[in-house]
C-alpha cells in the first residue's frame, strides 16, 4: 500500500521500554547476551544503521504511551499515533490496521522510525500478518530472521518475526537484524542519549556538519506520579562559543510572557558543550509531548536561528 503523502511525518521527523526481542531467531540489540543493553532510546540507535545519522530519528515506548494517551487523552493527545505510520494513516483515511497489515497497536512494545521506515517490536502473530500481506499483493519469502514481503511498484520492502517488525519505505534499510555499524556507535548521538536519559519518547533532529549544533533531540520523562511529565531539549554544540551563542537563542524563549517562561536553560562543560533545557508539559498548545514535532518552533530556533 502506497503511504500518501500527507500522510507521512514532517521532514524534521518528529519519533521507558525496552527495544528487547525473544527468540525467533532475531539479532536485534537487546537480546539474551547478559547485558541489558541501556535504556530502550540507546537500544533504538542500536537498531539504525549509522549511514542515517543525517536522518531524522524518532523513537516511542508505546506501551507507555498507549497508557497516557488513554489516562489523559488531552495532555498525550500528541502521542496517539504512538509512532507507527499504519495507526497514524487509518487515523485520517478509516478502515483497521489489523485487517489491512495483521497487527495493531495493541501487539508493539516499541516503535524506531527514520523518515519513512520503521522499527516495531513487540509480539506478532506472524500468519495473521502473512494473510493480510498476502491479501495486499505482496509476495513471502524466508529468511534468516524471518519473512520478507516484497511486491514492487515503490510499495516497500517489510520483514517480520514473531517478536519485530520492519518497514523499509524510504533509503534507510531498517531491519530485523543489527547493523554492523549503529548510531550508538556515533559519539553525538551517544552524547545526547546519554543527555536525555531514560525517556519514553524522543526525536533526534538531523546530524549536520558544519553548524553551531551538530545534533540535538527532544525527549520526555515521566513524573514520579507515572502521568505527569517533563521535556528537556539537549543540543551537543560544536564548540563553546556555539553553545553560547545556542544558549542565548533558547533562553529568548524563556522571557515572561513566553511559551517556555520559567525554563532553565544550561551549558555544559567541555569543548563541544551539551546545552540543555527542560520544560513542564501541560495541555497549553505547544507544551503537550512532541508538539515540537509538529510546531519545529525549538528545532527551528536551533536550525534556523529564529527567535
Amino acid at each position: 500500500m502506497r503511504i500518501p503523502r500527507r500522510f507521512r511525518p514532517l521532514p524534521t521527523l518528529l519519533l521507558a521500554g525496552a527495544l528487547s526481542v525473544g527468540a525467533a531467531g532475531c539479532s536485534l540489540p537487546g537480546g539474551s547476551d547478559g547485558d541489558d543493553g541501556g535504556t530502550g532510546l540507546e537500544r533504538a540507535l542500536d537498531a539504525v544503521p549509522a549511514s542515517a545519522a543525517d536522518q531524522g530519528m524518532t523513537y516511542r515506548d508505546v506501551r507507555t504511551a498507549r497508557r497516557l494517551v488513554a489516562k489523559d487523552p488531552e495532555l498525550y493527545r500528541g502521542l496517539d499515533g504512538f509512532g507507527i505510520l499504519e495507526v497514524v494513516q487509518h487515523g485520517y483515511t478509516g478502515g483497521s490496521v489489523r485487517a489491512d497489515w495483521g497487527f495493531d497497536a495493541k501487539d508493539v512494545e516499541t516503535s524506531v522510525m527514520v523518515g519513512n521506515s520503521s522499527l516495531l517490536t513487540g509480539e506478532f502473530d506472524t500468519d495473521a500478518v502473512g494473510r493480510a500481506m498476502k491479501k495486499q499483493g505482496y509476495r513471502a519469502t524466508r529468511t534468516e530472521h524471518g519473512t520478507r514481503y516484497e511486491k514492487g511498484g515503490g510499495d516497500g520492502t517489510f520483514e517480520v518475526s514473531d517478536t519485530a517488525r520492519a518497514a523499509k519505505r524510504s533509503d534507510i534499510a531498517l531491519g530485523l537484524a543489527e547493523p554492523g555499524t549503529s548510531l550508538r556507535d556515533d559519539e553525538a548521538y551517544t552524547a545526547v542519549a546519554d543527555c536525555l536519559g531514560d525517556v519514553y519518547e524522543a526525536a533526534f533532529y538531523a546530524k549536520r556538519e558544519d553548524a553551531d549544533v551538530v545534533l540535538f533531540a527532544i525527549g520526555g520523562r515521566l513524573g514520579k506520579d507515572g502521568t505527569s511529565s517533563s521535556e528537556t531539549l539537549c543540543a551537543r554544540t560544536a564548540s563553546r562559543k556555539a553553545a553560547d551563542a545556542t544558549a542565548a537563542r533558547l533562553r529568548k524563549k524563556t522571557v515572561p510572557g513566553r511559551r517556555y517562561a520559567g525554563s532553565k536553560v544550561t551549558v555544559g562543560e567541555g569543548d563541544t558543550p551539551m546545552v540543555t533545557m527542560t520544560w513542564k508539559n501541560s495541555t497549553e498548545s505547544g507544551l503537550r509531548p512532541s508538539d515540537n514535532d509538529r510546531t519545529s518552533e525549538l528545532p527551528a530556533v536551533l536550525v534556523l536561528g529564529r527567535g
